[in-house]
């Protein structure tokens, strides 16, 4: 199988599915919240409860309201610089929640013939945006009315937020394929999500781990994830721009077209399965 075919393929059809793609994200968004009072406003409910509570948790009851200190010995508020790292967690955790179930809950249209099945990942991933926009929206309100301020590096932020999506819908993609064919999968996904999170630098700075786990700190940066908290925090604390890190962008890139390629394969692989599994 050539997974570039594959890939060129899965791209086109999602591309001509662009509207569609939009308008099943809009319905997702509806159905989901379609029986509470408040819509899809819980949708911004709960990160805003998580940012408080850990920011209680970690900055006054941990961290005794200390400052943190950026690279270039700029002291902030804990809580600033927590922000971005949650707002990017958020969005891949409601990927990897409910990107692995994704297909099997929209079943009925996996056995229309003519609906384009690889486009059921990338629907459900930009649902989840929709309140990922509304979450960046908030935050440079938060950046502006606390005086903390925004910088030119918040022009570098579309491309992170483009990056990441692209991560997104590759991840979902690759998990809900693998999520049809196997319910194992579905929860191991599910059981490491805790995991995952707490090995992530959202809560905590990845500078802070000595040499003595230099092999630890080297594993959580060669995860994708980590560079985009870092590019989030760079973008709204006005750090660094992306070509800056001149090794970890390239990395990154390389990785993702790796991951697509990979996914792009298994998926045409699989998926002519998922009706006969469903």
């Amino acid at each position: 199988m050539n997974p570039f075919k594959a890939l060129f393929e899965l791209t086109a059809v999602n591309i001509k599915c662009t509207k569609q793609s939009f308008s099943m994200a809009g319905s997702e968004l509806k159905k989901k919240y379609s029986s509470t009072l408040f819509g899809w406003a819980w949708a911004l409910v709960r990160p805003i409860v998580f940012i408080l509570v850990y920011w209680f948790a970690m900055n006054v009851g941990i961290r005794g309201n200390k400052p943190v200190e950026l690279a270039d010995g700029t002291k902030i508020q804990y809580i600033f610089w927590m922000i971005p790292g949650v707002i990017t967690w958020f969005v891949l955790q409601e990927t990897l929640s409910a990107g692995v179930v994704c297909v099997r809950h929209n079943s009925h249209l996996v056995n229309k013939m003519l609906f384009p099945v690889g486009t059921i990942p990338i629907f459900s991933t930009i649902s989840y945006f929709f309140s990922h926009v509304l979450l960046i929206i908030i935050t440079i309100g938060i950046f502006l009315i606390s005086g903390q301020g925004l910088t030119l590096y918040m022009l570098q932020l579309p491309f992170y937020f483009l990056l990441l999506f692209v991560f997104c819908c590759i991840t979902a993609t690759l998990i809900s394929t693998l999520g049809v064919v196997s319910r194992d999968f579905e929860q191991l996904v599910k059981a490491i999500l805790n995991v995952f999170f707490w090995l992530s630098p959202v809560l905590w700075d990845i500078s802070k781990i000595g040499d003595k786990y230099k092999v630890i700190r080297t594993v959580i940066q060669l995860n994708p994830y980590n560079y985009f908290i870092t590019g989030y925090r760079d973008a709204f604390l006005g750090q660094a721009w992306f070509w800056q890190h001149w090794k970890y962008t390239p990395y990154v890139i390389g990785f993702i077209i790796v991951y697509a390629l990979f996914t792009a394969a298994l998926h045409k692989k699989l998926s002519p399965e998922f009706a006969d599994v469903l």
